[in-house]
């Protein structure tokens, strides 16, 4: 199975989105834990996703868009369903190469 994991910076703060197993051993620098919803500018710390950005960024954010964290979420969503397609997909393929070799096995 494939999950979402972060890429974060020496800060804590997010680079990027990356897939990877869920049974993968992780560097230091890329988190497992999914990012808590409603968060700002999530930042990682020994206690886990804390909100990263100032009062002021939230106040000018919440001036400018209303529903960016909803959308990182949603974004969020949208990469781990796409590896999670393909992943399904690739083993259809491989379900149908096993079948193939068999079929010719059996039927010389």
């Amino acid at each position: 199975m494939f999950i979402e994991a972060r890429l974060i910076d020496e800060n804590g703060f997010i680079i990027d989105p990356v897939i990877v197993k869920d049974s993968d051993v992780l560097e230091s620098n890329l988190i497992k834990i999914p990012v808590p919803p409603l968060l700002y500018k999530p930042r990682w710390t020994e206690n886990g996703w804390v909100e990263g950005a100032t009062e002021e960024y939230i106040k000018n954010e919440d001036n400018r868009t209303k529903g960016t964290a909803d959308m990182d979420l949603l974004k969020q969503e949208n990469t781990l369903l796409k590896a999670q397609i393909q992943a399904s997909s690739d083993r259809s393929d491989f379900h149908e190469e096993i079948i193939a070799e068999m079929a010719m096995l059996v039927y010389p």
